[in-house]
């Protein structure tokens, strides 16, 4: 499972960002693989990131056939909000290959917000550093004792049908990029340091 957090630190220069939080307690600022072509139960068709807005309560859910990914917008820090002088609000997204974990976290989240937004919020806190830092064990140790519901509520729940989601493939292209621009810097380096070499053995 992969849980990423998107949140603001206390400084202007610490705007909102994601971060991957690590088992050790590490973080990674990294965003989730959100720019992936989905389709809904209507046949409306987009990106995840068409089918919510992060300033409003949202709960996405787009499945796949390999992954599936969870993500829950506008949970409201209460008292970081109070220190920042206005509302912070957190996101939450949630990738594992358990698409049945991931509905019942979105079915909690519908039907008791207010629970759920503060339990999200106790575990993220300022950080001089990296601007918050993420309290992984706490957000297990609520998910961990979710236990599946018999209603459902869609007061906020989109459920996305999704007809390929490939996360695996969309981290790889990610890889692909960089090592692209990587070798493409290099070319660019080769190409400029055989310019230089020929225009100094000109003038010599």
């Amino acid at each position: 499972m992969d849980i990423y957090v998107q949140s603001c630190g206390l400084h202007p220069k610490q705007d909102y960002c994601w971060l991957k939080i690590i088992e050790t307690g590490d973080r990674l600022q990294d965003n989730p693989p959100l720019l992936v072509q989905v389709k809904d139960k209507n046949g409306r068709e987009g990106l995840i990131t068409d089918f919510y807005y992060s300033e409003a309560p949202s709960i996405v859910l787009a499945r796949g056939n390999s992954k599936s990914i969870l993500v829950i917008t506008a949970l409201v820090a209460t008292d970081r909000s109070k220190i920042y002088g206005r509302t912070i609000r957190n996101s939450l997204a949630i990738i594992t290959d358990d698409t049945k974990l991931l509905k019942t976290i979105a079915d909690r989240a519908s039907q008791h917000w207010d629970d759920f937004r503060h339990q999200i919020d106790l575990a993220v806190k300022f950080d001089e550093e990296s601007g918050f830092n993420v309290d992984l064990p706490t957000i297990k140790s609520y998910i961990k004792n979710i236990t599946p519901s018999n209603s459902t509520s869609d007061k906020l729940t989109k459920i996305i049908q999704v007809t390929d989601l490939n996360i695996a493939e969309e981290e790889l292209k990610k890889k692909n990029r960089s090592t692209m621009i990587i070798l493409q810097v290099i070319v660019a380096i080769a190409f400029i340091a055989i310019i230089v070499f020929l225009w100094a053995k000109q003038v010599n």
